[in-house]
């Protein structure tokens, strides 16, 4: 069985919508699945719909038992923590699935997409054999292996300081900004926006900077502009609390 679980970029575990899949494993008995937990895939990526974790479960039957049940909880482990931690809420996670009867074997898949990040997940993998009457004859847990996902998002910072000198126009004035790219990836095109003026820019590779001629109202000196980076929240980005700054007016 393979389920497939989507999670939102904003991090709201408890209330992420699951998609399904399903699979079951091989009735032979001389070709019984091994007792195991798995990471099967650890796809990174800056789009949350591209960032695709995999985990894989199996089992095989027991003599005494007619049903096999097996469960996922999610754990996670954030930088700076020494441990994984369950994650409480996480959808698609801590139900038991059941198999069918009468198998040689259990194999379980889940398939999560768009884990936040960063951090790193794991699975707790419980396994339980039972009768027919529902009574447990036999328990087992196994944990996979990790998977990192680091935050590849671009982040975009603009500049402490501003240039500035009187337009052409009466009344306004040309500012530059210089703009950098702290994050892990490219960003797509965003807007600059210094007091009442704005200008588009095109796409900042990661690790680059560029200075933004805007043109705006001419400010009064000593007096405090404000600026603010893709106001229209146009850029998935790592950190969108540090696009926004008041600085002071170059002119004099």
């Amino acid at each position: 069985m393979r389920r497939t679980l989507l999670f939102p970029a904003v991090l709201a575990l408890g209330g992420a919508a699951p998609a399904a899949a399903l699979a079951d494993a091989p009735s032979d008995p001389s070709s019984p699945p091994p007792l195991s937990a798995s990471l099967e895939s650890c796809k990174r990526s800056a789009g949350a719909e591209r960032r695709v974790t995999e985990f894989t479960g199996s089992m095989p039957a027991r003599a005494g038992a007619s049903l096999m049940r097996m469960r996922f909880d999610l754990e996670r482990r954030r930088p700076g923590e020494r441990r994984y931690r369950r994650v409480k809420g996480a959808v698609g996670f801590g139900g038991w699935e059941r198999s069918l009867p009468s198998r040689a074997g259990f194999i379980f898949h889940k398939r999560v997409v768009g884990l936040p990040v960063p951090a790193s997940y794991r699975a707790l993998v419980s396994f339980a054999w039972e009768r027919a009457d529902g009574t447990v004859v036999l328990r087992a847990r196994r944990r996979t292996a990790g998977c990192r996902q680091p935050d590849l998002r671009p982040d975009l910072v603009p500049g402490t300081t501003l240039a500035g000198a009187p337009a052409a126009q009466p009344g306004l004035a040309q500012y530059t900004l210089t703009v950098r790219n702290a994050g892990r990836s490219t960003a797509g095109p965003f807007g600059v926006r210094v007091g009442m003026g704005r200008v588009e820019a095109g796409p900042l590779p990661a690790g680059e900077q560029r200075s933004l001629v805007v043109l705006a109202p001419v400010c009064a000196a000593g007096s405090l502009l404000t600026v603010r980076v893709d106001e229209e929240r146009r850029v998935e980005e790592s950190h969108e609390d540090g696009n926004g700054v008041r600085l002071a007016c170059p002119l004099v």
